[in-house]
């Protein structure tokens, strides 16, 4: 995603809501970016739309969808490159991947399935690991794989009984004569007077001192067990011949199947990151984008951390009617105002969009974007030392500026705010002329500069503010909690054309909301008036 816009836009308590269930949809959400091209954005749309009816089919039927998931969830990386011979654990990776594809395909409608292109591998390739007696996510190289690798095993299974019955014999004798087992241990610590004279069993056990008290006893092995022990090894070296055989016979009509068997984790992809939308968009309640030529338009748009937000604190949430055609639109507000919800929330939905997904809107129609920009507070400084607030958001700007040519989204939230009144109205009346020319660019600053320039191709808009006819100080001594909720009740967070005639602050306001002292704050307002009247 765009790092700062995504940051600023809080775009991670959505997209954290997206959770693919298959490493090769993992991957892809690990990995996305913004989609810049609109036939992709309309593909990934139309196949969340047919994951919709899919979920709407299975409503009815949850046991299936419950087994489709686990399907889903089982199906597991696999080698994607050719190999003279894929391991055990590769050759089970393959064989628990056509398992769980086949089970999935068994339980999704013909529709659904050509729809994403999943369609079913060779019955060869289920019959070629299926060798055995063995389960579908089980698999190693059995004897039934070659002849004469069951041979094999057979006798490595014979001179295992033989050396188990040398031991044996061994252990008895211990026992018979000095009350010892070393069963299948390697050594054995036992008191000194257990043995009574070593000599007398030399034939049977090593023997060292440990400490004072004890002794350190081994089996030594018998020349009929270093007999059967070099056979088994020339045993074992033959069965590891065998099964690189019999390994690399499997390998040749994988590999060469290879790049069906990634086509088809293309189309689990494909079904997983619809599902994965289709499902995000019934919990949250989104709606398809709509790509227009034209403006952007929102109806009924949710920034959802505020309406998160304004949930937990149990204040009404407002959603957000607005429109923005190509070139600048100016947002004037006060603080609390609801300017920057604005700006989040067209950051939101846009990012939302061209990741693929739904977004959460009653109308979302946009275009694509191919540049990002935020210019404001919250992004980091760490490379850019030394600079001061209003240097931090000039280098943000030159960035930005660069991009002014594209199809660009820019969003700008209280820029000079820093600065002085007179320069910060100079230098955003600047930047409108300019982007008033540039229609492939969407720019909406908010601000509460209110000498910036009236320019043609410029929209100016404005927070509703805070309603007047009901406004309350409410009783002293009421906390910050319920003093906020106050304004949150009494704001009025709607746009609305802005009068340039009109020169209307919530500021002091909302300051004697807060708790300012009255006698302060109607000081302030008749200083304000003051200089209203001289202007």
């Amino acid at each position: 995603m765009s790092g700062a816009l995504a940051e600023y836009a809080g775009f991670a308590t959505l997209w954290k809501r997206f959770a693919p269930e298959t490493p090769f949809g993992r991957a892809a959400r690990a990995s996305a970016g913004p989609i810049t091209e609109r036939a992709a954005l309309e593909e990934r749309w139309d196949l969340t739309d047919e994951a919709l009816r899919l979920l709407d089919a299975l409503d009815s039927d949850r046991v299936r969808l419950d087994r489709i998931r686990h399907h889903m969830r089982r199906i597991p990386r696999f080698p994607e490159s050719p190999r003279e011979a894929f391991d055990e654990v590769e050759l089970f990776q393959l064989k628990k991947l056509l398992a769980n594809h086949r089970r999935l395909l068994d339980l999704l409608p013909e529709g659904t399935k050509a729809r994403f292109g999943l369609a079913p591998l060779p019955e060869a390739l289920h019959a070629l690991l299926g060798t055995g007696r063995e389960g579908d996510e089980t698999f190693h190289v059995a004897d039934a794989y070659d002849p004469e690798l069951a041979s094999v095993r057979s006798e490595i299974r014979r001179a295992d009984a033989t050396a188990a019955a040398l031991r044996a014999a061994r252990d008895e004798a211990l026992r018979a004569r000095c009350g010892l087992a070393l069963g299948n241990r390697p050594f054995l610590l036992v008191p000194r007077e257990a043995l009574g004279e070593p000599a007398g069993v030399s034939d049977l056990l090593d023997v060292e001192p440990w400490d004072a008290t004890r002794l350190c006893v081994r089996p030594r092995p018998s020349v009929a067990e270093l007999r059967i022990g070099e056979e088994k090894a020339a045993l074992l070296a033959r069965e590891r011949g065998i099964e690189a055989r019999v390994l690399r016979a499997l390998s040749a009509p994988l590999s060469e199947a290879l790049p069906l068997l990634l086509a088809q984790a293309g189309a689990v992809e494909r079904l997983d990151l619809a599902l994965a939308g289709a499902r995000l968009a019934r919990e949250a309640r989104l709606v398809r984008p709509v790509l227009r030529d034209g403006p952007v338009r929102i109806v009924g748009g949710r920034h959802l951390p505020t309406e998160e937000l304004c949930a937990e604190l149990g204040t009404p949430y407002t959603p957000l009617d607005a429109v923005f055609d190509g070139g600048p639109t100016v947002v004037f507000g006060s603080n609390m105002g609801g300017k920057t919800v604005v700006l989040k929330t067209l950051a939101l939905l846009q990012l939302a969009a061209q990741s693929g997904l739904f977004v959460p809107a009653a109308l979302f129609e946009t275009r694509v974007f191919r540049r990002f920009h935020y210019v404001g507070e919250g992004r980091g400084r760490e490379a850019e030392r030394g600079l001061s607030g209003f240097g931090f958001e000039v280098r943000q700007l030159a960035e930005a500026h660069a991009d002014f040519g594209d199809e660009t989204l820019a969003l700008f939230d209280e820029l000079a705010r820093t600065t002085s009144s007179v320069e910060a109205e100079a230098l955003l009346s600047a930047l409108l002329g300019e982007l008033a020319a540039r229609p492939r660019t969407v720019a909406v600053f908010s601000t509460h500069f209110r000498g910036v320039r009236r320019l043609p191709g410029v929209t100016y808009l404005r927070m509703a503010g805070l309603d007047r006819a009901r406004l309350e100080l409410g009783p002293e001594g009421d906390d910050l909690a319920a003093r906020i909720r106050r304004i949150d009740l009494l704001m009025r967070y709607r746009l609305e054309p802005d009068d340039p005639g009109e020169r209307r602050s919530d500021a002091i306001a909302v300051a004697r909301l807060l708790g300012l002292s009255p006698g302060l704050a109607r000081r302030a307002e008749e200083l304000l008036h003051d200089h209203d009247e001289k202007d």
